[in-house]
């Protein structure tokens, strides 16, 4: 099924894909693995805080096997992990309540009646995860050094994607395509380092925890902004498109 995206009216989403479709998906493969557990221990128990239990924190660890956040990684930084410990486990959790698939209810994260009809469809969740994360995702949340920029053009950004990053491309130089750098007069560090930290933030990271894009192998995540580089993946292409809609006799692209 091919469902229009709620990010804007020209762009789609295919719900059709499977499991085997999303293997590249983390966030897909491991949510759906949360809703499960939930669904099979009659929720997820929460700390008073409202993050899930310590418990819960240390099997997501161990079985999501998150690349660059392996049980194994995490314990050499922290003796025992909280959900703030597992990155993409707590951005997953903002998702899932963001998505309304799962609610904190006397104690534990539930799941709703979205969540349980959830179980099973991965390309649906694939999809609402998307969506999600561009539209009702609280990214300054996550950002130890917020940029400020006017409101996220992520129409452009995943334009510039979809076209422009068949190969390896420098993300300094997707920021210029992304980015107004000229008009940048306050930054922290330069115009194009603010830029760069903002886009792995907003674009890089949802892009590559859902699949569609990746980082080139032979450099490593903390390399300066300068050796990093990225490209999409085919999944990109299978799961979103661009369509040409009519408005008004008007077309749009």
């Amino acid at each position: 099924m091919i469902r229009q995206s709620r990010i804007a009216p020209i762009i789609f989403l295919n719900e059709s894909l499977g499991i085997s479709d999303l293997s590249g998906s983390p966030m897909t493969i491991n949510a759906m693995k949360a809703l499960v557990y939930a669904r099979d221990n009659d929720g997820i128990t929460l700390t008073r805080s409202g993050a899930f239990y310590r418990k819960f924190v240390t099997w997501a660890a161990e079985d999501f096997r998150w690349p660059e956040y392996e049980a194994e990684e995490l314990y050499r930084l922290n003796k025992v992990l909280n959900e703030l410990d597992f990155l993409p486990l707590a951005i997953m959790h903002e998702l899932l309540m963001g998505a309304r698939l799962i609610r904190h209810y006397k104690g534990k994260a539930v799941l709703t009646k979205a969540g349980k009809a959830m179980i099973g469809d991965y390309g649906a969740l694939q999809a609402e995860l998307f969506d999600t994360f561009f539209t009702g995702f609280d990214f300054l949340g996550h950002e130890r050094f917020p940029i400020e920029y006017d409101e996220a053009d992520f129409v452009h950004f995943l334009g510039v994607v979809q076209n422009r990053l068949d190969d390896w491309v420098p993300l300094t130089e997707l920021a210029g395509w992304c980015l107004p750098l000229d008009l940048v007069t306050r930054y922290r560090y330069s115009p194009v380092e603010d830029a760069s930290y903002y886009l792995l933030s907003r674009l890089v990271r949802p892009l590559s925890w859902l699949g569609m894009m990746e980082r080139h192998p032979d450099v490593e995540k903390y390399s300066g902004f300068d050796k990093l580089s990225y490209r999409k993946t085919p999944l990109l292409d299978r799961f979103m498109s661009f369509k040409i809609v009519r408005n008004g006799g008007r077309t749009i692209h």
